[in-house]
């Protein structure tokens, strides 16, 4: 039986593999349809709170987002919500969230283990 530490661990590992690789994945398909990617990171500085925005000097955003010890679906709804801000120029913000969340669901990553790749024979859909 392995040691209630050790498991965790692996849980602590697994969430922010999980929240790095979906991070990663939507960044790609919004940057794709030519939306700006935030840079994300976590957990925010401000223990009160389970996401910050901080605006760079260089006209960037990083948006501090907690994913461990909290919904799943609730992070998700953070980082949709980041790529919102970060767009926030277009008028038509449900577009990028219902991309975003389209391939959430399309890649079954609102499942607590993780995004799964869709093979090419399957293309994104979106009413963006």
């Amino acid at each position: 039986m392995s040691h209630p530490l050790a498991t965790i661990k692996h849980m602590a590992e697994s969430s922010t593999f999980q929240f790095a690789n979906t991070v990663r994945t939507l960044s790609a398909v919004a940057r794709e349809k030519g939306y700006k990617a935030p840079t994300f990171r976590g957990p925010p500085n401000l223990g009160e709170h389970s996401r910050t925005l901080r605006r760079n000097s260089d006209g960037s955003i990083t948006i501090s987002v907690v994913f461990r010890g909290r919904a799943w679906l609730s992070t998700l709804s953070d980082i949709v919500e980041g790529f919102v801000i970060a767009n926030s120029h277009i008028k038509e913000a449900h577009q990028l969230r219902d991309l975003l969340w389209s391939v959430i669901e399309e890649r079954e990553i609102a499942k607590d283990q993780g995004p799964r790749q869709v093979s090419q024979n399957h293309p994104l859909h979106s009413a963006a």
